[in-house]
């Protein structure tokens, strides 16, 4: 993807190119997962280097489960 946009739904992880209703899930949330290699594509860890939780960071972001900054190393 190389740092485009993509348009992802919360629910069922259906993915797309523009921003469209996801059957009964309604809009899919914009997000960037940045460039190969970004700190955005990584999971989580805490403070202790153990992940926090599988998902990269920019979908964490995107659901609003962590706000968007620097990493939570």
């Amino acid at each position: 993807m190389n740092g485009e946009k993509l348009y992802i739904c919360a629910t069922c992880f259906q993915t797309s190119a523009t921003q469209t209703e996801c059957h009964e899930h309604g809009l899919m949330m914009e997000c960037q997962p940045g460039e190969p290699g970004n700190a955005l594509r990584q999971p989580v860890k805490n403070g202790y280097g153990e992940y926090w939780n599988t998902a990269p960071r920019w979908f964490l972001e995107a659901v609003g489960w962590i706000e968007a900054g620097p990493s939570l190393d």
